[in-house]
């Protein structure tokens, strides 16, 4: 498990070294373009997340997020850490594994007050069966956020706060023979940038 967090960590890390060196590349160049890989923007997003399954419990999210728009219109690379820290696991423990999400969002609908994006993602995570084995899905998600920071006419930071509702579909990598319902979560909660900071 070490393992594979150390390896998401040094891949997010070392795209955003990336995208930060074209930035600089790209600002002291006579193009002024930015690159492909654009500066990285670190958002929290502590929520509930709610599995349609039949028993299963809402629980708190708790989910780190690092968005790096890409050259590509409306499209930002997502690489997602979260977990929910006080889920029970059925044995006495707590089922608080990291699952780690990434892959593109498309930006559908941008408005002052709201935003509507589609995403497909890869998530690997723990298994549907309880366990403590790790498996890879694929899922097809819908995001909306409202602006709360923009209808206030919020100053810095929290002029991006925002509260987000997500709908994914588990299209791969769950057991067969499952109910459509088993399929689909719905996510929730605040959404705020932490980094860059804005004055």
């Amino acid at each position: 498990m070490k393992r594979i967090l150390g390896i998401v960590v040094v891949l997010v890390l070392g795209v955003t070294s990336l995208g930060l060196a074209q930035r600089r590349a790209a600002a002291s160049s006579s193009s002024g373009g930015m690159g492909f890989f654009h500066a990285p923007v670190f958002v929290w997003q502590p929520g509930i997340v709610k599995p349609f399954s039949t028993g299963a419990s809402t629980e708190f999210n708790m989910r780190f997020v690092t968005a790096i728009p890409i050259a590509i219109k409306r499209t930002t690379l997502v690489g997602i850490i979260q977990w929910t820290p006080f889920a029970d696991n059925g044995a006495g423990g707590k089922a608080n594994a990291p699952a780690f999400v990434y892959g593109p969002v498309v930006n559908l609908l941008n408005q002052k007050l709201w935003s509507l994006d589609i995403d497909g993602l890869f998530a690997y995570g723990p298994a549907a069966t309880g366990n403590s084995d790790y498996t890879h899905k694929f899922l097809l998600e819908g995001d909306f956020v409202l602006k709360l920071g923009s209808m206030v006419d919020a100053k810095g930071q929290f002029n991006s706060l925002g509260l987000y509702v997500f709908y994914a579909y588990v299209l791969s990598g769950l057991p067969s023979g499952l109910e459509s319902k088993d399929h689909m979560v719905l996510l929730s909660g605040l959404t705020l940038p932490l980094a860059p900071w804005k004055r």
